[in-house]
């Protein structure tokens, strides 16, 4: 209703428009930039989009494509480097549970039969009290190796299999082809990792190549000092490439793919002002400027979550000698 009612304005008004419109044309003819005026449906307000107007022989300057939809990993990094076949600070946590779970089955069987002799034969209470507190100490000693394997990624269901065995048992593949990274993330990301998720490593002796991996734990604690969380991953190195003590740095897929359209990197610019543009048209010929928010970026594609539909044809590249034309247009 609103643009109804602008469209029905005096005639006298309209008159006024129009030769206001006529002098800024023939101000800016031979410039080639246009400030073309855009009704808002919503208000019936005129606001200017910045336009340009390029000659068939500078069309060659820029590439032109419709806008598609691209696939953007959603990922996250971290760094660390590669690391033994078997990490020593669980390989020691887990040698110390199944040691305190061996002192603490001992001693509360001595503490069972220190009661079962006091009652037929009597016993010295000196005997009863020091079996009762190695029991105790054993015990809260068990908790806590079970805390310290707990904290290093392990659930209890392979705590009490440890327990059990009274070993810790190492699959064969761990000494075959596969080689681990220990990775440190960011303390913020720390919910978005999980055992199982995809990771991709290069080293710095591989530049070209991309190892694939698993995470295979993620500790339950956070380095207070560089508030960091550690990842262990499974890395595929089936031509034993990788050395302990090589840095890595890690990309770490947390989600599917986020499906939106997509400009290669040469046709979007930042501007003095922070914001993003990209140039669209629909003859061709002329050129605007629109504004739009962006995302992710990968392999050369910047993600457009606002402001582009798909099929729009929108430079591809040279962008920028748009820009360079609406900012300081060519004299008479």
């Amino acid at each position: 209703m609103s643009k109804v009612r602008f469209m029905q304005t005096k005639p006298v008004v309209l008159t006024v428009l129009c030769l206001a419109t006529l002098v800024q044309v023939g101000c800016e003819k031979g410039t080639g930039v246009d400030q073309p005026q855009a009704v808002s449906a919503n208000t019936g307000t005129v606001s200017s989009a910045p336009s340009v107007k390029l000659s068939s022989g500078q069309l060659g300057a820029i590439t032109l494509a419709p806008a598609q939809a691209y696939k953007f990993p959603v990922e996250r990094e971290a760094v660390g480097s590669v690391s033994f076949p078997d990490d020593p600070a669980i390989i020691q946590a887990e040698s110390t549970l199944v040691g305190a779970a061996a002192s603490y089955d001992l001693t509360r069987k001595e503490l069972a039969r220190v009661k079962a002799l006091g009652d037929t034969n009597g016993i010295a209470q000196k005997e009863l009290e020091q079996a009762t507190s190695d029991e105790q100490t054993a015990s809260a000693t068990l908790r806590a190796a079970r805390d310290a394997v707990r904290a290093l990624g392990k659930s209890d269901e392979q705590i009490n299999g440890m327990i059990s065995k009274g070993q810790i048992e190492r699959p064969p593949s761990a000494r075959s082809t596969t080689r681990w990274v220990v990775a440190n993330a960011m303390e913020s990301d720390t919910p978005l990792f999980h055992a199982g998720q995809k990771a991709a490593i290069t080293v710095l002796a591989f530049p070209d190549r991309i190892f694939g991996g698993v995470i295979s734990e993620v500790y339950s604690i956070v380095d207070p000092n560089s508030h960091r969380v550690t990842l262990r991953i499974a890395v595929d190195d089936a031509k034993n490439e990788l050395t302990s003590g090589m840095l890595a740095d890690v990309l770490i897929q947390i989600q599917q793919p986020d499906t939106s359209i997509g400009v290669p990197e040469k046709g979007v610019v930042r501007e003095g002002d922070g914001t993003m543009t990209v140039w669209v048209t629909t003859d061709r010929a002329n050129f605007v400027q629109r504004t739009v928010k962006t995302g992710l970026r990968e392999d050369g594609k910047v993600q457009i979550l606002e402001g582009l539909q798909q099929n729009e044809l929108v430079v591809t590249d040279g962008a920028i000698f748009l820009d360079n034309i609406l900012q300081a247009p060519p004299s008479d």
